[in-house]
């Protein structure tokens, strides 16, 4: 987005579409927590939930046609927080209208959704901003700082932890595009992020241990990926929708010269050894683990539209890590390890793991 000439005392104003629980958080920071931006107005189908939002919120623009919250001259930004089968749609309507974007994750249901939102957005005059939140959390931040900064070497190894406490409602599972491309686009969203590499072959592996409901949509509970990058590093992901113990999100990369591990398990930092006690608290959910970078990930939106510049996280971004999920759907579907580039497996001959070369 280019310098604006806005008064800097004028906020942006801003609309929420989706008061889910992302969308209900999402419209709780921008009604304070938030420097420079004004919440005017949210939109969603379930009338109930969207009254409730916008009365403890105090906003009057309440609707259930969001094309009613696009139509507003005031309007001068959107957060998309709707399912992720309906993005691809209101992204157009928002582009039509002119609105800023910030849009949660994944940028569509699969792939060529996302490519073609991507085709959409070329040479628009409007800011997109993806939601990959974790990229604004001050650990995540900082880890990527020292990696860049040489202080664990040559980064080579790369492991990823995401384990919900308890899975979605199977109605929600069968529009999230599966666990790959609803949950695990994160983690591929960080590998190529930490790793300063793109990935350039998965193996995924997976099956319904706790919610056999879900094969009905043809996803899976658990899942497991190795990762080959175009540097020649490596990398391993796990994902299950339920832990069993809490929300669990843990990333570690390992270097030529020393290893930087992100995330935590417990709350409080003091650790009880008693017998017959516990000696652990666990976060609960995305939303506690991650509040801060909720929050900041706004925060970042709005400073671009006020200051000027670009986001740090586009929908390239968004399009690079579908790529991988989907990749990775095709080697759980095939057996096969599958080059990320072409989504298709492998031969036996070129699946043979190489050396990696380390200087």
């Amino acid at each position: 987005m280019s310098e604006t000439t806005r008064d800097k005392h004028e906020p942006i104003r801003v609309g929420v579409i989706g008061v889910g629980r992302m969308g209900a958080r999402h419209a709780q920071n921008l009604s304070g927590a938030v420097a420079g931006a004004k919440l005017v107005a949210v939109a969603d189908p379930d009338e109930a939930a969207v009254r409730r939002v916008g009365d403890e919120l105090g906003v009057a623009g309440v609707y259930t046609d969001y094309r009613e919250l696009l139509a507003r001259d005031d309007v001068e930004a959107v957060v998309i927080a709707a399912p992720a089968d309906t993005r691809e749609e209101m992204i157009a309507a928002c582009l039509a209208a002119g609105k800023h974007m910030l849009c949660e994750k994944p940028v569509a249901h699969d792939l060529p959704a996302a490519r073609r939102v991507a085709k959409m957005l070329e040479g628009a005059e409007v800011t997109f901003q993806l939601g990959f939140m974790r990229r604004f959390d001050p650990a995540y931040v900082r880890a990527h700082r020292l990696i860049r900064e040489g202080v664990i070497g040559r980064p080579v190894f790369i492991r990823l932890v995401s384990r919900d406490a308890e899975g979605p409602p199977l109605g929600f599972v069968g529009g999230s595009g599966g666990l790959f491309v609803d949950s695990s686009v994160h983690d591929f969203d960080l590998a190529r992020w930490l790793m300063g590499s793109e990935v350039e072959r998965v193996y995924a592996l997976g099956g319904t241990f706790v919610y056999p409901e879900y094969a009905e949509h043809g996803d899976i509970d658990v899942g497991a990926v190795s990762l080959r990058f175009a540097g020649g590093a490596i990398g391993l992901h796990d994902n299950a929708r339920k832990s069993g113990y809490g929300y669990d999100i843990r990333t570690e990369v390992l270097g030529t010269d020393g290893a930087i591990q992100i995330g935590y398990l417990n709350q409080d930092s003091v650790v009880l050894l008693k017998n017959d006690r516990p000696g652990y608290d666990y976060v609960p959910d995305f939303l506690a683990r991650f509040a801060d970078a909720y929050r900041l990930e706004l925060q970042h939106f709005i400073d671009v539209l006020r200051k000027g510049g670009t986001p740090a996280v586009g929908v390239e971004d968004g399009v690079r890590a579908l790529e991988i999920a989907a990749a990775a759907r095709a080697s759980l579907e095939s057996g096969l390890p599958v080059s990320v580039a072409s989504q298709h497996p492998v031969g036996a001959a070129d699946a043979e793991p190489k050396e990696l070369e380390v200087s």
